[in-house]
């Protein structure tokens, strides 16, 4: 009975600090830009490098990406952990045949993410 107790609290403690691996990203409304100062928005560069890259495949309906990438709303669902991880990160996998993608689109990309993703 104890060795089943060890390893239930083993395998409870291990559970809870999984889930406090990734950092959380804020809720709506509770997102405070960390750079200010520095202008990235949707409609003065991220709409740019989205549609280059990204909108060939996402574009909604069949395309072979999720999402529809072509407008701030269809890209705002998929700008969390799995942006960053996928995209913005140096062994990041999209976007397909071009990952990763230069080193300053990615710091401006993480910029964008970091600063709330504004639109405008």
């Amino acid at each position: 009975m104890k060795k089943i107790s060890i390893i239930m609290a083993a395998g409870i403690s291990f559970l809870l600090g999984c889930t406090n691996m990734a950092p959380e990203m804020p809720s709506e409304g509770e997102c405070t830009p960390l750079f200010p100062e520095m202008d990235v928005t949707y409609d003065n560069y991220v709409k740019g490098i989205v549609t280059r890259y990204c909108t060939e495949c996402h574009q909604g309906g069949n395309s072979p990406g999720p999402g529809d990438f072509r407008t701030y709303t269809g890209i705002l669902p998929y700008t969390g952990e799995a942006f960053f991880y996928r995209v913005i990160q140096d062994d990041a996998d999209m976007p397909q045949g071009n990952a990763p993608l230069p080193e300053a689109i990615r710091d401006s990309l993480n910029v964008w993410i970091k600063n709330c993703v504004p639109e405008n």
